[in-house]
């Protein structure tokens, strides 16, 4: 267990020793104290993990250990406001080539970085973002390299040199960034579509050691049934 983290054991019952590996890795890098709103870093501003429930869903979240001790919170209302796709959320960006039989293809990578844990029977714990993501049309993974088919509603705009945009069904699911080379624009402006492939657990905030490493995070993500995806439409503007 990490001196830098503080976890109490409702807490990680109801987050699992996963969740809260990735909340730790994450928090390596940078992490947004939830009740100041201000920035830390394990191991130079140690944090404790706050369970945010609403019913059967659990939200893990890092404080500040000086802004509160590891707690559960019951949060009313939270899954509504977590996964409504007009609202904010917190998305990472990562555009990629992924091997096929027929050779290499584009692929645009998000990752969901709010973790999220809900009740499914037999302490089963089923990710609320892909549950969200199928929902709204997108397709469960069996293998990073499968062929995928085209989602209704999801789109995708390259704005000018480094914006980008998705769209879902209901509304914009990501707005920002997105660093890609000059291959990688080529091939999805001149096919007009590209892989969508939505996930959590991707650490796409940690640079991956090679290519293998990348795929290897992408499939270890397919295995624990969290990675959602199609085909969409590309757009430069």
């Amino acid at each position: 267990m990490r001196k830098d983290l503080e976890v109490a054991d409702e807490a990680a019952g109801l987050v699992g020793q996963e969740n809260l590996d990735q909340l730790a890795r994450a928090a390596t890098v940078s992490y947004e104290c939830w009740l100041c709103m201000r920035p830390g870093k394990l191991p130079d501003t140690p944090a404790a993990v706050l369970a945010l429930r609403d019913g059967p869903v659990t939200v893990a979240k890092l404080a500040h250990r000086f802004c509160s001790e590891s707690l559960v919170m019951d949060v009313p209302g939270l899954t509504s406001v977590m996964y409504d796709p007009a609202r904010a959320v917190s998305v990472d960006a990562e555009a990629a080539f992924l091997p096929y039989q027929a050779g290499h293809r584009p692929a645009l990578l998000l990752e969901v970085r709010a973790t999220v844990s809900m009740d499914a029977g037999q302490d089963e714990r089923v990710d609320r973002a892909a549950g969200w993501l199928l929902e709204h049309g997108l397709h469960l993974m069996a293998a990073a390299g499968e062929q995928v088919r085209a989602a209704l509603g999801w789109a995708v705009q390259l704005i000018g040199g480094g914006g980008l945009r998705v769209t879902g069904p209901g509304g914009e699911f990501y707005g920002g960034n997105l660093q890609a080379d000059p291959a990688w624009r080529r091939a999805v402006t001149t096919h007009g579509r590209c892989l969508l492939l939505v996930g959590a657990g991707l650490s796409l905030n940690r640079a991956p050691h090679s290519l293998q490493d990348a795929l290897d995070r992408v499939d270890a993500v397919v295995r624990q049934g969290r990675l959602a995806g199609a085909m969409v439409t590309v757009e430069s503007r």
